[in-house]
């Protein structure tokens, strides 16, 4: 194992990771409302990787091209998942406009978080609704971690893609949390949530599409 393929694999992974989906949205959301709920939201996130990457390294990636029909009820389940975190941010949405009707705009506060417990499960479960995570990591592994591989070498890619998810989420939750930038964002935070809500219903949309015609077709 050479110190540059580690580098590689961190570099890309977290270019991966700066790419919009569930866990960034997630991220952003959070973090502009409470860094202490980013952060447990990010901790449910790595929790959920390190399961992903451990499935990968442990041959499921191989599993999954044999049986797709596994993929097919993953996506499914995903899909419901993202679906009922688009419903819940969309109705907190309406909520807002409903209370804001009649009152004093400055005065209507965005829907709480919960508490950074439920944030660090809602985190786990965002980044497990997306099964095709390990095909992702299969396709950045493959070429650094060869069939026979020592234990240990898949246990430092492991804690790669672990680390670089952090380092890059944690980066973006300090920013984001901010005073300056939280204080800009609070007023919008209802157009974040309503960003937030399409986003995960155009993923549910698409794993569930996904999973069902797999299956049908």
């Amino acid at each position: 194992m050479e110190l540059t393929n580690i580098g590689i694999v961190m570099l890309m992974n977290m270019l991966g990771v700066m790419t919009p989906g569930p866990d960034l949205f997630l991220v952003l959301r959070m973090a502009s409302r409470s860094r202490k709920h980013a952060f447990a939201a990010i901790g449910g996130i790595v929790t959920a990787l390190v399961f992903w990457s451990t499935l990968t390294v442990t041959g499921a990636s191989a599993l999954l091209n044999k049986k797709p029909w596994l993929l097919d009820y993953l996506q499914i389940f995903g899909g419901l998942w993202l679906g009922y975190m688009a419903f819940s941010l969309l109705r907190q949405v309406r909520e807002y406009y409903r209370t804001r009707v009649g009152a004093n705009a400055d005065l209507v506060m965005p829907p709480g978080l919960g508490s950074p417990r439920a944030a660090y499960r809602t985190g786990v479960a965002t980044n497990l609704s997306n099964p095709k995570a390990v095909l992702y990591f299969a396709a950045i592994l493959a070429p650094f971690l060869p069939v026979g591989a020592p234990w240990w070498e898949s246990v430092v890619y492991v804690i790669t893609i672990m680390a670089s998810a952090a380092i890059v989420f944690s980066l973006i939750a300090l920013f984001v949390s901010t005073q300056r930038v939280q204080s800009r964002l609070l007023s919008v935070s209802h157009l974040i949530d309503l960003g937030a809500g399409l986003f995960f219903a155009v993923f549910s949309v698409t794993l569930l599409y996904n999973g069902l015609t797999g299956l049908l077709l």
